[in-house]
């Protein structure tokens, strides 16, 4: 494995299109140190187009998937890695397969793409509006706090943001996610399939559920989902806030 440092111009966005590890530092001034096999390195693109950063490889290179993943999963067990520093972060667009990690990350609002698969941390995450959008495979994790915040889920992934206090919460699952927020006011749930939503607090709640779909309260000073003051506290919820629907 070798390092290189690379100059980039500054960026509020992010596009991953590889197969790899992107960490991520807040800091005063940009900077992008890629850690790659000698023979990858000179594949790995790191260039800004309309205020994006693109990392990876080129749409043709990763269209032969076969050649990258095993030119990346080298007989040594050796992924790329992008140690990343921005200054402002304000949306990621990810496909391939990352493993993100971001000890903090303080903005106005985020928004969050995911397709293929990835592993998202977010230690610390302050911000006043976060959409989060995955397909495919995925799993987030998040603590801290986001005013507003918007959750799509498609396909098989895991969303954790139990530790993510929040005022409004919309959630919006089909096929087989599950998620898991912490609202304080409002809770919108939308789930088609096999999706389940733990929540935390006692927000207002709104909810349509077909399928085999399901939500339960988990507060910290309730050991079971499914005791009787949480049944009956989901039933008072219900009587006092009609049944709705919206768009997604």
């Amino acid at each position: 494995m070798e390092k290189e440092t690379r100059v980039i111009q500054s960026f509020d966005k992010i596009r991953f299109k590889d197969f790899g590890n992107l960490i991520l530092t807040q800091g005063d001034h940009e900077s992008l140190t890629i850690e790659a096999d000698a023979e990858l390195m000179a594949e790995l693109i790191s260039e800004v187009q309309d205020d994006t950063l693109v990392l990876g490889v080129d749409d043709d290179w990763f269209n032969r998937i076969g050649k990258v993943f095993s030119s990346i999963l080298s007989h040594k067990g050796h992924k790329v890695n992008y140690y990343l520093t921005f200054v402002n972060l304000h949306k990621i667009n990810i496909s391939g397969q990352c493993h993100l990690s971001c000890p903090s990350l303080e903005t106005d609002h985020f928004k969050l793409n995911i397709s293929g698969m990835g592993n998202l941390d977010f230690d610390h995450l302050n911000c006043d509006a976060l959409e989060v959008n995955i397909s495919g495979r995925g799993e987030f994790n998040a603590a801290g706090r986001a005013d507003n915040q918007h959750v799509r889920i498609s396909g098989s992934s895991d969303y954790d943001a139990a530790d993510l206090v929040s005022k409004s919460v919309r959630v919006a699952i089909s096929g087989q996610g599950n998620a898991k927020v912490w609202a304080e006011d409002d809770l919108d749930i939308t789930i088609s399939g096999l999706g389940q939503v733990n929540y935390r607090g006692r927000p207002k709640l709104r909810q349509v559920i077909s399928g085999m779909g399901k939500s339960r309260r988990i507060d910290d000073d309730t050991s079971q989902s499914n005791s009787k003051d949480d049944k009956n506290d989901q039933r008072d919820q219900d009587r006092e806030e009609s049944v709705g629907s919206y768009s997604t």
